[in-house]
């Protein structure tokens, strides 16, 4: 039941968002277009025009990426809305399925879209960043070399010793895990609030109270988080061959310096845990104090 509940709130919400894309998709295009041609064939010499021409097709593409998050997050918050509280409501509620697993659904399918839309800003800054340090620095550097010149920099002006790329790699993809499992967090922050406000308790603010709500559960994750983190960390020290899990701030500062990398887990896991808690608050307001309008 939840593969088909999934499904089909995949589908409910690419009838929302699947014009963001297409727009996104347009837009990109003419900018990927702007960022490949040759402007010295039209008169310039390469830093002038031209050069600016690419920088703000650069620029376009990353505002246009931030903006199709942005509605994104809109479209899935209010698919999810008008089809438990809304119009689609008592219907939704009605179906012979547990609260857990409708909410689990709806959840699912809102985080594969902000994931997606996340995916696609970070592909576009990063593409941008790397094409401008690349024409400002060295242009004739391919990208590889060129990361590894950003990053033997920045070791540099930090008294560390340069990680390998198979350290960076890692560090990237952790990195990367970290902003999704947040998204999705952040997207179960907002379904908290959003069932919260349609409680009798809660729901005289209205949307104001939504918004309201958002902040204090996110006010609250974050603090919860960052007590326990200052109480208890817990790194993730990463090397060429291996992972090592550490509690010594003194190890982690060695690592550095030796060329590896270090990750601090502490803040994410308990994220996460405050996350499954508001879940879980979501799925008993759901079966006993919810409102659909």
């Amino acid at each position: 039941m939840l593969g088909k509940l999934s499904k089909t709130s995949l589908k409910a919400t690419f009838h929302s968002v699947y014009n963001i894309y297409i727009a996104m998709a347009v837009i990109g295009a003419i900018m990927l277009v702007m960022l490949v041609v040759d402007w010295t064939k039209w008169g310039d010499t390469g830093v002038g025009v031209g050069y600016l021409i690419k920088i703000v097709a650069s620029a376009a593409l990353c505002i246009t990426a931030g903006i199709g998050v942005l509605m994104t997050f809109v479209a899935v918050f209010s698919e999810f809305r008008r089809n438990l509280y809304g119009n689609e409501g008592y219907l939704t509620l009605s179906l012979p399925v547990r609260s857990s697993t409708l909410m689990l659904s709806k959840w699912l399918s809102a985080s594969f879209w902000v994931i997606l839309s996340y995916l696609a800003l970070v592909g576009c800054a990063f593409g941008s960043f790397i094409y401008i340090v690349k024409h400002s620095m060295n242009e004739y550097a391919s990208t590889y070399d060129l990361i590894l010149q950003l990053v033997d920099q920045l070791s540099y002006s930090s008294g560390v010793v340069t990680p390998s790329i198979n350290v960076i790699l890692n560090l990237a993809a952790m990195y990367a895990f970290d902003g999704a499992v947040r998204a999705c967090v952040f997207v179960l922050i907002v379904f908290f609030a959003i069932t919260l406000s349609h409680c009798r308790p809660f729901s005289r603010r209205g949307k104001v109270g939504t918004l309201i709500y958002a902040l204090g559960a996110l006010f609250g994750v974050y603090v919860f988080a960052g007590i326990i983190t200052k109480l208890v960390k817990i790194y993730i020290v990463v090397s060429d061959t291996h992972y090592t899990v550490t509690l010594s701030e003194y190890q982690v500062q060695q690592a550095w310096k030796l060329g590896f990398g270090a990750y601090s887990v502490t803040n994410l896991y308990c994220t996460i845990i405050a996350a499954i808690f508001l879940f879980m608050v979501c799925c008993v307001l759901l079966d006993r104090k919810v409102n659909a309008d």
